[in-house]
């Protein structure tokens, strides 16, 4: 089945990561860049997911996961170490209605978390539709030396031109082949400047 890809906002969502784990801290790495309301439930949570509670990234349910605990939230993940754990989220997350995820379980996903690029709002996102995390990674690798983090400020700037055109040229193709044309600027050598 042929997936749509999206970038979601999260923003005010409500977010469930079960699990405490190196797992669920990879998860919640990606999470965290948009979500505003995650939810961690596990009996005992990593130093770096008590450090984002700490800092109120996160809050954090000091307990096992109970069945109906995925009511009322909009994005559910099973990130334990348990696959048995992660169906039931999964399957939780469906009767809720919410959007559900169980690591490495592609069966067991609405949707498959990509491996990223990120620079800022510039963002290339690499699926293989839960095939092989290990080729996302690798691509991911190769971009990453590729578009560096001078893409991030670039970005930005661009946001700013495609603003101020949009006010001063009227819809149509030459407002769109000037962003096009001034979108091949180098980063590099608009950095520098």
């Amino acid at each position: 089945m042929a997936l749509y890809p999206i970038f979601l906002k999260l923003e005010g969502r409500k977010v469930l990561v079960v699990g405490g784990g190196n797992i669920a801290e990879e998860k919640l790495e990606g999470v965290l860049r948009s979500a505003t309301d995650v939810t961690v439930v596990s009996p005992r949570i990593s130093p770096r997911i008590a450090q984002w509670a700490a800092q109120g990234l996160l809050k954090h349910e000091e307990t096992e996961y109970q069945a109906g605990m995925a009511r009322h939230f909009f994005l559910v993940i099973g990130a334990t170490e348990s696959e048995a754990v992660n169906r039931a989220v999964y399957q939780d997350a469906q009767q809720a209605g919410a959007l559900g995820n169980a690591v490495d379980d592609p069966a067991y996903c609405d949707y498959y978390t990509p491996s990223v690029v990120s620079r800022g709002e510039f963002q290339i996102a690499i699926s293989t539709g839960g095939q092989s995390p290990a080729l996302a990674q690798q691509v991911r690798k190769n971009l990453e030396r590729q578009y560096g983090p001078e893409f991030g400020p670039f970005a930005e700037w661009l946001g700013r031109m495609r603003t101020t055109l949009r006010h001063v040229l009227p819809a149509g193709e030459r407002r769109k082949q000037l962003l096009h044309l001034i979108a091949l600027c180098r980063p590099k050598s608009f950095v520098s400047e």
